[in-house]
């Protein structure tokens, strides 16, 4: 069961980070079909999927940082479509003054990362 359980959480994040439904508050379910916050998707991949916190990490980061661009931002062409999830960036955004040190901690957290760490491809996929 626990193989079953590691397929199920790798599939459900991986649907839920492409899907960028960042402000969804249960952007995934459990094989029982029970609907899962963010944060209860991170603890249950971790629970599940041995090795590989550092996934969760840069997803938790992204999520973190998709939120902070998406809400509060100043960009010229901003387009939010929550029809489809997708957010469209122009050429430049600023967020607003307050959101940038927690937007660099955030980005600085996934910049430390070590790349080889995070090559998952080989897996699950």
């Amino acid at each position: 069961m626990t193989q079953a359980k590691d397929r199920h959480y790798w599939a459900q994040l991986r649907a839920a980070l492409t899907a960028g439904h960042w402000s969804s508050p249960t952007p995934a379910k459990t094989p029982n079909g029970i609907a899962l916050s963010w944060s209860e998707l991170f603890r249950k991949f971790n629970k599940h999927v041995k090795g590989f916190r550092d996934v969760t990490h840069v997803a938790s980061q992204t999520q973190a940082l998709a939120l902070l661009l998406g809400a509060k931002s100043r960009c010229e062409d901003l387009t939010n479509d929550e029809s489809n999830g997708s957010l469209a960036l122009g050429d430049e955004c600023m967020l607003s003054e307050e959101r940038v040190p927690e937007a660099s901690e955030g980005l600085e957290a996934l910049m430390k990362l070590e790349a080889s760490q995070l090559d998952v491809r080989r897996l699950y996929s």
